[in-house]
Order: C-alpha cells, then sequence, then structure tokens
C-alpha cells in the first residue's frame, strides 16, 4: 500500500535541475550565499565554537567542511557545526506562515553531503529545492507550534529526502529515510519561550544531523515504519493532530516554494523587520532622530499566532538578559535600530542591552493589536507604526514588504553586501570573494569541492 511517506519520495524525485527555471537556480544561489554568510557571522558566537570544539574532540572522518574552520570532519557532525553557527545570529531567510519556518536549514546537509560524494553544483541545487520545499510544504499543511513542538521538526522529513538525492536513493529508501528521520526527530518548543536559552541554537541542526544520519541509514539498508505519518502512532496523531494531505502531496509545479522565501535585511525577528523598516522611512522622509521622539506605538495584526501582549511586554522581552531574547524582542529592536540608525548583530552585543539611550526608548514603545491589519497576516508580517514627536507631532507608516521579503526582493548587490559583512568575522577577503565567484556560477561547477574549498579557515 502507498502510503504517505512513498509519496513525498515521489514528489522529490520528480524535481529535476533540467526543469528548473533561471529564476528559480539564480534564487537557489542566493539561499546558498545567505546561508553561508549567516554561518560565517555566528563563527565566534559561544555555541557555534562549543559544537566546533565538541566536534573536533569526537573526531570523524574528514569529508565534510566545517565553515570557517581548519578541520574537516564527518557529514553528520558538519551538519550540526553549520547549522549551530547558521541559527546564532537567527539573521537566516524564512517563510511566512502560522508556524515559523526557517527552509535555509535544509543547505547545512545538502553541502555536507554533496561534498562527501562529491556531486555536482546542479546536484546541490535540486537538493536544495526539494529540502526548501517539502519542509515549506509541511509548514502550510499543519501547525505544530500551538501543540508544544518546534518549528524545526519539519527538518525530520525535508533533510534526509534532500540528502537523500545527492546519495542516489530510490524511492523505498528515501521513504525509509523519512520513515526512520521521523521516529525520533521531533523537538519540543520549550527552548523558545520566555528567555531563550543558547540551546536553542543547535536545535535545527540537531533535527538535520539526524535526518542525514537516517539517509545514510536507508542507504545501508535499514527499514522504517513506512506509515509513519499517517499511523496510529504517527506523525499526524502524535505531534501535528491534522495534515491537509492534499495539501503536502500536491504535483510539483514550476512555481517552487523556494521563490516565496524572505531574506532578513535586518537581524531581527519577521515581526520587528517591518516596524524598523517603518521607523527607517519616517526618519528619512520627516528628517527625525531618535531624539524626537516622545513616544512609539507598534500595532501588529490580531491573529491568535501573532503572539500575545503577555509575550509582548513580558520583562524577558522588555529588558532582554541576552542576545537571543533582544533578537526576538519587537520593542527592543525597534529602539536599538532608532539609537543606531542600522539593526545588524552589533546591535546586540552586551553593552547595548544595558544602553541607557536604548532602555528609554523601549519604555516610551507600546505594541497593540489591531483587527484591521489581520486579512494581511501570514502572507505579510505587517505592522503600523506610530511616532509621536516631543513637540507633539504624529507620524505613521504602515509596511507590508520590508526590503528582504520575497515582493521586495534584495537585490544581489545587497546579498553579497549582507554575505560580505557577516563572512568577514572567519574569512580573509580574498576568500570572501573567491565564495561570492563560486557561488555566482553554482550551476557551472562539476563538484562541490569547487565552492567548498574557499570556506577553510586557517589554522
Amino acid at each position: 500500500m502507498k502510503t504517505v511517506a512513498n509519496g513525498l519520495a515521489e514528489l522529490v524525485s520528480a524535481i529535476r535541475f533540467d526543469a528548473l527555471s533561471e529564476e528559480v537556480v539564480r534564487e537557489t544561489k542566493r539561499r546558498v550565499l545567505d546561508v553561508i554568510g549567516c554561518a560565517l557571522g555566528g563563527f565566534h558566537g559561544e555555541p557555534g565554537t562549543m559544537i566546533r570544539d565538541l566536534v573536533a574532540d569526537l573526531g570523524g572522518r574528514s569529508e565534510s567542511t566545517v565553515f570557517g574552520a581548519p578541520q574537516r570532519t564527518s557529514c553528520e557532525k558538519a551538519t550540526l557545526a553549520n547549522a549551530t553557527m547558521l541559527r546564532y545570529l537567527d539573521y537566516m531567510d524564512s517563510h511566512a506562515g502560522s508556524d515559523p519556518c526557517h527552509p535555509c536549514f535544509n543547505i547545512p546537509p545538502c553541502l555536507a553531503i554533496a561534498e562527501r560524494v562529491g556531486a555536482s553544483g546542479q546536484d546541490l541545487i535540486a537538493a536544495t529545492v526539494a529540502g526548501y520545499e517539502i519542509q515549506i510544504r509541511f509548514q502550510e499543511a499543519c501547525r505544530i507550534t500551538s501543540r508544544g513542538w518546534f518549528s524545526g521538526t519539519y527538518l525530520q522529513f525535508s533533510v534526509p529526502l534532500a540528502v537523500g538525492r545527492l546519495l542516489g536513493l530510490d524511492i523505498d529508501q528515501l521513504t525509509n529515510a523519512i520513515a526512520i528521520s521521523a521516529t525520533h526527530a521531533n523537538t519540543l518548543n520549550a527552548l523558545s519561550v520566555g528567555s531563550i536559552p543558547s540551546s536553542k541554537s543547535v536545535a535545527d541542526g540537531m533535527v538535520a544531523s539526524v535526518g542525514v544520519m537516517a539517509a545514510l541509514m536507508a542507504q545501508k539498508g535499514l527499514a522504517g515504519p513506512r506509515d509513519i505519518i499517517e499511523s496510529s502512532g504517527g506523525f499526524e496523531k502524535a505531534v501535528a493532530g491534522r495534515i491537509d494531505e492534499e495539501r503536502l502531496l500536491a504535483p510539483v509545479a514550476t512555481n517552487y516554494k523556494i521563490m516565496e522565501v524572505n531574506t532578513k535585511w535586518f537581524n531581527t525577528v519577521r515581526t520587528a523587520q517591518t516596524a524598523v523598516a517603518g521607523v527607517f522611512g519616517l526618519f528619512q522622509n520627516h528628517q527625525l532622530t531618535w531624539r524626537d521622539v516622545e513616544a512609539i506605538n507598534i500595532f501588529l495584526p490580531s491573529g491568535e499566532h501573532v503572539g500575545h501582549e503577555g509575550v509582548w511586554n513580558s520583562v524577558s522581552r522588555l529588558r532582554p538578559q541576552n542576545r537571543d531574547s533582544a533578537n526576538h524582542s519587537i520593542v527592543f529592536s525597534v529602539a536599538v535600530a532608532m539609537v543606531d540608525g542600522e539593526l545588524g548583530p552589533e546591535q546586540y552585543a552586551d553593552a547595548k542591552l544595558r544602553d541607557p539611550c536604548v532602555l528609554s526608548l523601549a519604555d516610551r514603545t507600546t505594541l497593540q493589536s489591531d483587527p484591521s491589519l489581520d486579512p494581511y497576516w501570514p502572507e505579510a508580517a505587517v505592522t503600523r507604526v506610530v511616532l509621536k514627536t516631543k513637540n507633539g507631532q504624529n507620524y505613521e507608516a504602515t509596511t507590508l514588504y520590508p526590503p528582504g521579503h520575497h515582493r521586495n526582493r534584495l537585490t544581489d548587490e545587497q546579498m553579497q553586501q549582507k554575505f560580505s559583512k557577516l563572512a568577514r568575522q572567519a574569512l580573509s577577503k580574498e576568500k570572501r570573494e573567491a565564495v561570492i565567484r563560486a557561488v555566482n556560477r553554482l550551476d557551472e561547477l562539476k563538484s562541490i569541492s569547487e565552492l567548498m574549498v574557499h570556506l577553510t579557515g586557517q589554522t
């Protein structure tokens, strides 16, 4: 009997590089560049350093590159290390939906396996498109965060399918890879509640590394419960509650899901992206500075999945004590952006968390629900910002699509600018430029090693 997992395996097997449009290929290359840059930007973060040290202690076959590091390691350990660095800054791409979704975490395992098997750039592109497609389909077909599960759990389906393609798995092996992975990688959402712990940095990487191991196990002949999704003890009943199988298994169209992904131009959560863009627009249009502002009112949709006032105004978000909590605070992100005139990783340094100017602005900021914004959610993380100045004037801006949204894409030059700024944490200028060149011609590379050689750091 054909199962849902078997249907997903057939769907992924139908994705071919030759059938991808130039637009899809170009956007996939941009995704790869953004992932490498965001991961290198997190190179010196404490979680990334810890995991690289752990990987070095554990050892392993020298087959896959740890970004920015001198050592290579086994593919599943490289996946964990690179995904941990990628998560640290929370600067990675996202897809709009009721559950937050960061499909970029399909790329570290794909790069690790592609390097292991000597895959071509075209192979990597097709696998990446497949990974994005499956994870986003799960995000759209079910909701798990409201049931207490971490949205990165969806990687347990997309990663084994994506890397399974690179390993040359057949339909049966791909089905077993999903079955093995989905049995073992469901992750609790406790790591996203309250003051965010540093262990959140490893969450996506741990799910992805399980997906890699599952694909390798299936390649060896290990079998899993092929009805893992629809059985009485399977994913739908135990985790999701309900799945829209028709949406999940719809035939692959030319408008691949990777084209709906949003890039973060500002280093903050998506609801703050629009608020920051609105504030910067008001500052520019009315020649204002933060010193002119008496009060800030930020209005958000009232939908149940946007958040609720208890979270918006919790102590951990109004007075964040670490960069992860600050990054997820709309109030803090807007305040520090107003003071500094930019919003990158530097705005979440420890000194910024105690900056009296930033905290004073945060104290004068309120978050409120506005039902009139509800129709735009979740495709647009819309916000309406009202600035009241000290001379009594009110200035207002509503923002639907901030820079980086797929309806307001960054230029290639902006993507390269973001990459270069982040990658300088770990790579020389010469290597940064070489990475950009290699990614730009990714579809021409006979072996992915022509890219990975430039990602090795100094001893």
